[in-house]
């Protein structure tokens, strides 16, 4: 594995404040707790290619970045931030997950790296990050946790025995827990990213990356996260009349009425099945419709922004060659946008979509992604 690219040191470690917080125990099913506004150390898994999107939107909500750990994963990418007030930031929409820092040093130089990793958690700033945990989501309040840990690089112990050598170390700090392998009230994550080590507690739930309104799922279908970034990268404007001909399950036209307003948003599929799944979905905000995206029924510089998310031959199977759908896709884009009308897609294969994009269209930006480790390719582009 590559060696994490780090943008700055690792933070000094602070001296625990002499009056510790509550008991997490303490914190009662439907009684939330006001979080004191101290700034606090955090951390936030992204998808790998959206870390300067995913940093600009926790500037924007008041954070401050303290390092980018990226390159070492194919999954998944860390910003490493601190906030005084973490309730703002979690209204953002790029992140997977975000997670309260209990534990940031450099990976021992041991004999037994496990064991000495396992000592360096601490009861304190466990609690610490237990009492935020409840205090904003008091309903998940209760005594379970389970312990996620990855290890990137070469390192001299296997996976397995960090695990159990956290899970001993997390059973003496929370003596009346119960450690589960399915859903817990708690996750505690572990990673271990070449010289570096970093620990926290989960302050997000599934729905978080997922989002409440995707309830129907297609095979291949978009993460909202990087349906939100491909969106911001569309330049979102308030009169724009927006399109998705290959709408799929409807994520990118939710994300793109999240992420602002418009004056129309509108997608289709040619599969009826793809139209339900946009329709339970995006609900109300965008006008769907069953077509061919090569055919599209749109009158010519109609269309203002276009965003989509191509078959890319991988997952499943196109309709015809990627290269022919590709050229009659672009070309169905290049007649509906409107001059200076912008376009975003996202593919698996961006040697074949170069090779489909008509003179009419100017490629500005490329935004290269790993998309659960598959490499992806974002274009920007706009029409001359």
């Amino acid at each position: 594995m590559a060696r994490a690219r780090t943008e700055s040191p690792a933070p000094r470690r602070r001296r625990p404040s002499s009056q510790a917080p509550a008991e997490p125990g303490t914190v009662r099913p439907g009684r939330g707790r006001a979080l004191r506004p101290t700034e606090a150390a955090y951390y936030a898994l992204v998808v790998p290619g959206l870390e300067a999107l995913a940093a600009e939107e926790l500037t924007s909500l008041g954070a401050r970045l303290t390092a980018t750990l990226s390159r070492f994963d194919r999954r998944e990418s860390l910003l490493l931030f601190q906030s005084a007030d973490i309730r703002r930031v979690l209204h953002g929409r790029l992140a997977e997950d975000i997670f309260r820092v209990v534990l940031d040093t450099p990976t021992p130089h041991a004999r037994n790296v496990p064991a000495a990793i396992a000592r360096l958690l601490e009861k304190r700033a466990l609690n610490t990050a237990l009492f935020e945990h409840n205090a904003l989501a008091p309903k998940r309040g209760g005594r379970s946790y389970r312990t996620v840990v990855r290890v990137a690089g070469r390192q001299p112990f296997r996976r397995e025995d960090l695990e159990a050598a956290v899970v001993r170390a997390l059973g003496a700090l929370l003596p009346h827990w119960v450690r589960t392998r399915e859903t817990a009230s708690v996750e505690v994550w572990a990673h271990v990213i070449s010289e570096r080590t970093i620990a926290g507690v989960r302050l997000t739930p599934d729905e978080f990356a997922q989002r409440r309104y995707k309830r129907a799922h297609l095979p291949a279908s978009l993460k909202p996260t990087v349906a939100r970034a491909l969106a911001l990268w569309s330049g979102p404007r308030a009169d724009d009349v927006v399109l998705d001909p290959m709408a799929g399950a409807g994520t990118i036209l939710r994300e793109r009425a999240d992420a602002g307003p418009a004056k129309l948003i509108a997608g289709g599929d040619v599969d009826r099945v793809a139209i339900d799944a946009a329709q339970t979905n995006a609900g109300s905000h965008p006008h769907l419709a069953l077509w061919d995206a090569t055919r599209l029924p749109i009158r010519g510089e109609s269309i203002d922004a276009m965003i989509t998310n191509p078959p890319y031959g991988r997952q499943h199977e196109a309709v015809r060659g990627l290269d022919r759908l590709y050229r009659a896709l672009l070309r169905e884009a290049a007649r509906a946008l409107r001059p200076g009308g912008r376009l975003v897609v996202l593919t698996g294969e961006p040697a074949i979509l170069m090779g489909a994009i008509p003179k009419q269209i100017r490629v500005l930006e490329r935004h290269r992604l790993l998309l659960r480790g598959l490499p992806v390719t974002a274009f920007v582009a706009v029409k001359r």
